[in-house]
This record gives C-alpha cells, structure tokens and sequence, in this order.
C-alpha cells in the first residue's frame, strides 16, 4: 500500500473510533433520574409590629449660660484700700461678700456731719415750738426733713464704700484692684450668677407641636470631657413665644439648680459649655417605631407574608437618629422586615426569623 494512502487513513480511523466511543458512552447512560438544584431562601430578620402611643424624642443642643449676669460699678469715688483674697477672676463668690473696699474716710466724716447737722436742725424745731411760732415751726421742720435725707444719702455712700457681691457667682472679669482709684460710673467687675443655669434651645417647627408646654419637662443634659460623657438632670421650664427672624425656630429654656455644686453632679456645669439635650415630647398614638435602616428610600418597608416578601407604603412622620416613627400604613401582627440585602424584590421567597 502506498505510503501516502497510510498516512491518510491513520487520522480517519483515529476519528471513526472517537466518534464510535462517544456514541456508545452517550446511549448507555439510558433515563438517569434528573436532580433539581435546591433554591436556598435568604434568612431575614422580622419585627412584628404593634401599634400604640410612641413617645417621641427631641434633639436639641445649647450654650449653657447664666440666669443672671451683671456689672457692678462704683458709685463712689476714691481709692480701693482692702481686696478679698477670693476675688479673683474665674472663682465663685457667695451672696452678701464684700469683694473689695473703697477708703470711707472721707465718708465717714459726712455721716458724723449730717447727724450733726440733724441733731442742730431737731433742736430748732423744738424751740419753734415751744415758742408756738408757726411760722418758724414750719420752717424748722422743712430743715429737719433736708438734713434727715442729707444723713440717709451719706450713709448710702458709706455703705456704698463696700462692694458686695449681690448673689452667688462666678467673677467672670475682674476690673479693679488694690490701690486703684475708682470714680463713679467706674466698671469694677462682672458676676455671672450660680444659683440657677440656663440653656437655650432651639426647637424646630416640625417638633413644637410635640413640646409639652408650660410644664417643668424633665430633659438630659450631656456633654463630653475628653472621653468622659456626662449628664446633668435639668428641666425644660418655658418655650418663648416667638420664632427666631434668621433660624426659623422656637426656642425653648432648660434650668438647672447649683450648676456648680459638685455635691449634686459629678462635674459642674460651667457657663459657656456646650451641650447635647433629649427629651421626651407628646405621644403619637397608633404609631410604630423602627430602625431607619427598616424603610427604604424614606417611603416603604418590606413584609414577610406566606415566605414572601410584600412591599408596603409607609408614612414617616418623624426621624430620631437611627430610629423612626411610622404613623400610617402599618398593622397589627405585620412582620415588617429588619435585615437588608443587594437585592429585595417583592415575592422573593425568604425565610423568616425574629
């Protein structure tokens, strides 16, 4: 056989044996039973909804300030002769302490000269009448009366000589010192009061209608101290009755007693800190609430209803932090879906778990 026949007929057998070896492997297989590849259903956590009166919560946040803020000034002239020692800026002063003393020599001598001049004037007036001259008793009297307030204006001076603090406060500015000459009108110091604090806070007109007004509302007062978090119990005690022109909000005013008072709170709570406030508003019946991350794009929630999932409309009436409030479109017993995934389609089956 020639040699080129050969090499020709070597590949064909080589593919008539390939295609005989498949056809006997495919047609002995026969009618094998066919598995169907098992759907997994997606687990997701439920929350079966029960409606009823949801207490809302309002945010807020505020400087804290004093009650009471004051300056005093001198309203006498001459030199500071005796400070207290606790003067100083930035330390608290109690009620009725002198603070400071301007010399009441020159004081002094005026209140020995009214009274004296009183005393002569009484004098005049007993002899007028004694002498039963009417003329001169009125005139005497007129004189008494003059040197009575010329006495009651120097010894307001005298006393006006002693700078008291006129309640509990810190020296928020120190103005004046040892050995300075004061005049009248002089601004000598500026006190913030202790005994009540007060903070400030705006309220929006989406959460007014929840404020529980004219009531002393408890309300919580946090701030952070490096990465301490601290509270103070205050009490929300007026909402003003007006809206701010440039923020478009209310304001409504916490009070806090003895801010200062390390007995009553671990740390005081010291002017011109800044505060986080909470507080609880009016109820909202029928409502429900849920973890934001329940309601998809601010307008629906997914149920599980037979193994499926069922898109539901939903109405949010208010958002706090990572919570919200739903007040329509919800039902007893529904199980609204917690867990979130890619892709969520309504039917999709799923497998349920609280």
């Amino acid at each position: 056989m020639p040699k080129l026949v050969k090499n020709l007929l070597v590949p064909i057998a080589v593919v008539a044996l390939a295609a005989l070896i498949a056809y006997v492997m495919l047609n002995s297989r026969g009618d094998l039973p066919r598995r169907d590849r098992a759907v997994v259903a997606p687990h997701v956590d439920t929350l079966t909804v029960e409606p009823g009166p949801v207490s809302v919560q309002i945010h807020s946040r505020g400087i804290v300030t004093p009650q009471y803020t004051i300056e005093l000034v001198s309203e006498v002239n001459g030199r500071v002769v005796w400070v207290d020692p606790g003067f100083l800026q930035g330390e608290e002063v109690s009620e009725g302490q002198v603070l400071l003393r301007v010399d009441p020599i020159d004081y002094e001598v005026a209140v020995s000269e009214a009274r004296s001049a009183v005393a002569t004037a009484e004098l005049s007036l007993r002899e007028a009448t004694v002498l039963v001259q009417k003329a001169s008793m009125a005139e005497a009297e007129a004189r008494v009366a003059a040197a009575k307030e010329r006495l009651r204006q120097a010894q307001v001076d005298l006393e006006n000589t002693e700078i008291r603090a006129p309640f509990n406060a810190v020296v928020d500015i120190k103005r004046a010192d040892l050995g300075q000459y004061v005049t009248m009108g002089t601004a000598l110091m500026k006190l913030l009061s202790t005994d009540i604090a007060e903070v400030r806070l705006p309220i929006l007109t989406s959460d007014i209608a929840f404020v529980r007004a004219g009531q002393n509302q408890a309300i919580t007062l946090t701030a952070s101290f490096g990465k301490q978090d601290l509270s103070w119990e205050a009490s929300l005690t007026r909402v003003e009755r007006r809206v701010d022109e440039e923020t478009r909000v209310f304001y409504g005013v916490a009070q806090i007693e003895n801010p200062y008072d390390v007995q009553l709170h671990d740390q005081i709570l010291a002017h011109g800190l800044f505060v986080e406030a909470v507080f609880p508003g009016t109820a909202v019946e029928d409502a429900v609430r849920l973890p934001r991350s329940a309601v998809h794009n601010s307008a629906h929630v997914y149920l599980v209803e037979n193994d499926q999932l069922v898109r539901r409309s939903v109405t949010v009436l208010r958002r706090e932090g990572d919570a919200v409030v739903i007040s329509d479109g919800l039902a007893y017993g529904d199980q609204v879906v917690l867990s979130r995934f890619d892709l969520m389609v309504e039917g999709m089956v799923v497998e349920a778990g609280e």
